[in-house]
């Protein structure tokens, strides 16, 4: 009764608010990327609180934002405002603390009770797929504020590895920036980049072998262009892609989860064509994929569920 109660509410949570706090966007109507900026500023400037403040390191400021976003999100007022709000949930609390005992996410196409702090961590994937072979960079492709970057430096990315983030947003760029000033240890760049025009300037020196990776940053480009793999895998001789993207419900539905998942995409007019183009290329001999596994997740948000796909130059 409890977990139909709990689905039951994150359902109309879900329809009411989501398109609030999607934020990894390449590019969208004129409105939305706007609404991105804004909301791009707002996480920005209550991260430069610590960052002007001094004594705060870039994953600490990051870790202050993470601490913000569990209990709270950011959604628009009745007069259309961006403003943090105070997230509900229908779980029972602890006593000590205002703390859910857990949430509703999915998993192989059904949605599943689990405890609140149960989160599957694409970060510590790419952290230990880096441990198996060289590489001389890595780079996210629709990095924010560069925040999976600054964990994988300091959990395990090493100091002699390059690291590069392209982000659509001025604000994310600006923000992931500033947080590279204050970490002369990490050999960190950030650039303007966009999923549906996808290029790389020339001055960027990736070395021979890079590790590119995406995070939920393709999933709200209507279409990503036929090219895109190709692009990607040329930025080196050598280059492997992992990419942690909802597009499991493009190859098959596996439950519950995926059908609602595949419905609000087709209703909004987001990311139908991540599989057919990543097979497309395969077929094309521009790169070879080496892995892809649908709804491996028990992420945040119970109805955008993140699928793993690995590819790798020829």
């Amino acid at each position: 009764m409890i977990i139909n109660l709990m689905i039951f509410w994150a359902i109309n949570r879900y329809n009411l608010f989501y398109k609030f706090i999607r934020i990894d966007m390449a590019h969208q109507d004129k409105k939305w990327q706007n609404f991105y900026e804004k909301a791009w500023s707002i996480r920005a400037e209550f991260m430069s609180e610590f960052l002007n403040g001094g004594g705060y390191n870039a994953l600490q400021i990051i870790g202050e934002l993470d601490k913000k976003e569990r209990l709270n999100h950011l959604g628009a007022d009745e007069n259309g405002d961006l403003k943090w709000h105070k997230a509900s949930s229908p779980s029972q609390k602890f006593n000590f603390a205002n703390i859910p005992h857990n949430k509703i996410t999915s998993l192989n196409g059904l949605n599943i009770l689990v405890p609140f702090y149960t989160n599957t961590s694409v970060v510590n994937m790419i952290i230990d797929a880096l441990s198996f072979e060289h590489y001389d960079s890595i780079v996210e492709l629709g990095c924010g504020y560069g925040q999976n970057l600054f964990k994988i430096f300091y959990n395990g990315g090493g100091v002699d590895l390059k690291y590069f983030g392209g982000e659509f947003t001025k604000s994310g760029v600006e923000m992931a920036r500033k947080l590279a000033n204050i970490e002369p240890n990490m050999k960190a760049e950030f650039f303007h980049f966009n999923h549906l025009k996808p290029k790389f300037d020339k001055k960027f020196d990736f070395g021979e072998r890079v590790l590119v990776f995406t995070c939920h940053t393709i999933e709200q480009v209507r279409e990503i262009p036929d090219n895109w793999f190709k692009v990607v895998a040329n930025i080196a001789p050598f280059v492997r892609c992992i990419h942690a993207e909802p597009f499991g419900f493009q190859i098959a539905s596996l439950g519950e989860a995926s059908q609602k998942h595949k419905e609000y995409f087709i209703k909004n007019g987001w990311n139908l064509n991540f599989a057919k183009t990543l097979k497309k290329a395969g077929e094309n001999g521009d790169i070879i994929i080496e892995d892809a596994i649908l709804e491996y997740s028990c992420g945040t948000d119970p109805f955008n569920p993140t699928s793993i796909a690995v590819w790798r130059s020829v």
